[in-house]
């Protein structure tokens, strides 16, 4: 093992210098090696929060000069390498010129075509995320699952870690009785060994899917039917609920998307995993198992809309993906597009009139928050993002930007007829492959084209690389009959709101108001007010409106969520309750990031401390993101006992916050100092020792208790 790291100087959204491979986020050397199919053979540990076993990759070698492979492989323990047909051990080398990946290059003696890499993940993997028993429902087992989109499979396993490489793969995990495990894949057997304790559970995938489309969740699940091809996989505490309100919903929706990209659903089952609100995203289209948020089970099935965004995924993006990930809007501005297609046709036009205004609202205050944080190259299409991890530049902009540039072109073509026609040749000439967007501007304009349609006053460069909100009026080409109601009463709401002498409680309200609206209705009412502007509704009106309709109560998640940032972008901290809680209960990014954005600029010092609190609930790529908008570092903890002397903790805070940087632009670390009974002393005297030497400074100081005796913690970062 050659071990040559590099010191980087990346940061949050700081740019490099270089791209990795081909594909910029990648060491994959595709284009001269290529893996074409992955086996994975791992153990469960969730005393060490590990994943241990061995990877075996066969390689197709394209050049005949190749002598290397080059993977990702980020925080990964490695064993041993070997050529699998001989078992000779390979020589390697593992190095990195940047945060983004390491580089696992492996010599290729002539005529290798199968390696196997014996290794285990470390706490370093952001791929999984680990809870703890008293973190689920049950509160008697422990779990843990996978997000490996974008690139965080490389700190997962070893791999070609771009979506530029497809293959079959196969998984087969061992976990602790009595649990359950479940992959993206066919389910081929379930051994139980009793004098191991462990049931051996094995999946195949035979359709060629990217390394991000690799997942497992393990945990105390139990399964249940939902549709002839679609089950649910959740744990038994929340089933009964799951079921009901998710039962049939999965194949109205496949019957709708195969009209509609012209070809049968071709995975087999579809599934899903329901996983804790703590996950990152809203869901994950995992072939045969989608991951879906607890967070979007409000009770009545009005979130269920994204269960039609995961399943067209099944098509766009599983099936026809990115090739880069500057082209990530041809996954997701597609799959937003089609959903929206599905849902006008199981629900009618004027539902889809209203879901396609509820996401440009959200187009409109995700534009906003980029170009306030000087990032208005992340609001063009196909955005230039070399150096920049995916997830730190993962915004709504693809999905909706991508969606309403589509939907333009359906005005263009002649309807929704000419784009089924188109996205079924789109699907046929693509489907296994991976695409930039040069590659379906031409599919597009040669099938028109032929078919005689003009296409010329398509301004293509506008809608691709113009940064900020397309020149494209939408709501005058939708139709509006759910939108009307939306827009006059916040029209009303707003009346008089800037008025020295103003109501409380504007005239013409009353709290039936929001009776018999949809879940879209009230989250587009609301966008209403919050893209009013600042300080559009002052905080005694904002206090009346949530005592007329309890918007503070509700359980939706995404009307919570507009309903506090309404009030953060009008700086009302009578929200600051209801979004403790908020915080603390959900961890999909696209709710937290815009929620701890508007909270820094409100309260900086009280954004912090939530997040703080909050740190461990997040997936460690949303965590390292609210880091990014709080300008704050990692946490140390330095947890102290009555057994050692307080000098020998008063000389290890030193050091601690002796090596903590300060550089110009970097974020600010900390170091929290926690005891419990006797050990408060120390933390007490430790604290007190760094300010009183000014190398510390004491940011927030909390009190409880736990296991039955007092708990300090003091947080201080370096003067």
């Amino acid at each position: 093992l050659i071990l040559r790291p590099v010191r980087s100087n990346y940061w949050g959204r700081h740019k490099l210098i270089m791209a990795l491979g081909p594909d910029p986020h990648s060491y994959a050397n595709f284009e001269e090696v290529v893996v074409t199919r992955l086996d994975l053979d791992l153990n469960v540990d969730f005393s060490k929060k590990v994943l241990t076993g061995h990877a075996d990759l066969k390689v197709k070698t394209l050049k005949p000069d190749a002598t290397v492979v080059r993977l990702d492989a980020k925080h990964l323990s490695l064993k041993s390498i070997t050529d699998l047909a001989s078992g000779r051990q390979l020589e390697y080398s593992l190095w990195s010129a940047v945060e983004l990946s390491q580089c696992l290059e492996i010599q290729l003696p002539k005529g290798t075509e199968q390696i196997r890499i014996e290794y285990s993940t470390t706490d370093k993997c952001n791929a999984l995320q680990w809870l703890t028993a008293q973190q689920t429902k049950g509160k008697q087992h422990p779990l843990v699952f996978s997000q490996c989109q974008a690139i965080c499979g490389r700190t997962m396993f070893p791999c070609q870690d771009t979506p530029e490489v497809k293959m079959p793969f196969g998984i087969k995990v061992s976990a602790p009785l009595p649990l359950q495990v479940v992959a993206s894949g066919k389910r081929i057997s379930a051994e139980v060994d009793k004098k191991k304790g462990v049931t051996v559970f094995t999946y195949d995938q035979t359709i060629p899917v990217m390394s991000y489309l690799v997942a497992i969740i393990c945990g105390n699940l139990e399964s249940r039917k939902i549709g002839p091809r679609s089950s649910i996989w959740v744990e038994p505490e929340s089933a009964v609920a799951a079921q009901k309100e998710m039962d049939g919903r999965p194949e109205r929706f496949i019957t709708e998307a195969e009209k509609i990209c012209g070809s049968p659903y071709c995975w087999g089952l579809f599934d899903i995993a329901v996983l804790p609100s703590s996950f990152a995203y809203g869901g994950m289209e995992n072939p045969n198992i989608t991951f879906f948020s607890s967070s979007l089970l409000a009770g009545d099935g009005s979130l269920l809309t994204t269960l039609a965004h995961e399943i067209t995924h099944s098509w766009s993006g599983n099936l026809v993906t990115n090739g880069r990930w500057k082209d990530f809007w041809l996954n997701e501005g597609f799959t937003r597009y089609i959903e929206r297609r599905i849902l006008g046709a199981v629900h009618g036009k004027a539902f889809r009139g209203l879901v396609l205004m509820v996401g440009y609202n959200d187009l409109v205050k995700t534009v906003d928050m980029l170009m306030a944080g000087g990032e208005k190259n992340l609001t063009r299409l196909e955005t230039e993002i070399i150096g920049i991890d995916p997830d730190q530049a993962f915004s709504r902009v693809p999905y909706e930007k991508g969606s309403l540039f589509l939907y333009y072109l359906e005005s263009v073509v002649g309807g929704e007829d000419a784009m089924t026609a188109w996205l079924t040749s789109y699907v046929q000439t693509y489907k296994e492959k991976s695409i930039q967007t040069h590659d379906f501007k031409a599919h597009f304009e040669a099938f028109f084209k032929e078919r005689g349609t003009d296409t010329s006053s398509i301004d293509w460069e506008h809608w691709l690389h113009g940064e900020g909100l397309p020149s494209y009026n939408l709501e005058s080409h939708v139709d509006k009959t759910l939108l009307e109601g939306c827009r006059s009463l916040a029209d009303r709401w707003l009346a008089g709101a800037k008025a020295l002498m103003h109501k409380s409680e504007p005239d013409g309200v009353a709290a039936g108001d929001l009776d018999g609206m949809k879940a879209q209705e009230v989250m587009l009412f609301l966008d209403n007010l919050i893209n009013a502007g600042e300080a559009a509704m002052p905080a005694d009106r904002l206090d009346a409106m949530d005592k007329l309709y309890r918007l503070s109560e509700t359980k939706n998640v995404e009307v919570a969520f507009r309903w506090i940032l309404l009030n953060l972008k009008n700086g009302n901290r009578g929200v600051f309750p209801t979004l403790k809680v908020f915080l603390s209960t959900h961890g999909r990014g696209s709710y937290v990031r815009p929620v701890f954005t508007a909270l820094n600029s409100v309260d900086h010092e009280f954004a912090i401390k939530v997040f703080r609190e909050n740190e461990g609930f997040y997936q460690s790529v949303i965590a390292q993101a609210i880091r990014t908008i709080l300008k704050i570092g990692p946490r140390t903890e330095m947890k102290v006992t009555s057994k050692k002397s307080a000098s020998l903790y008063i000389k290890a805070a030193e050091s601690f916050l002796s090596s903590f940087g300060q550089e110009e632009g970097k974020p600010v670390e900390e170091l929290k100092i926690t005891g419990l009974g006797d050990a408060i002393s120390n933390v007490v005297s430790a604290a007190s020792e760094m300010e009183s030497k000014n190398v510390g400074r004491v940011m927030c100081t909390e009190t409880s208790y736990s296991q039955g005796m007092p708990w300090i913690g003091i947080t201080l970062v370096k003067v």
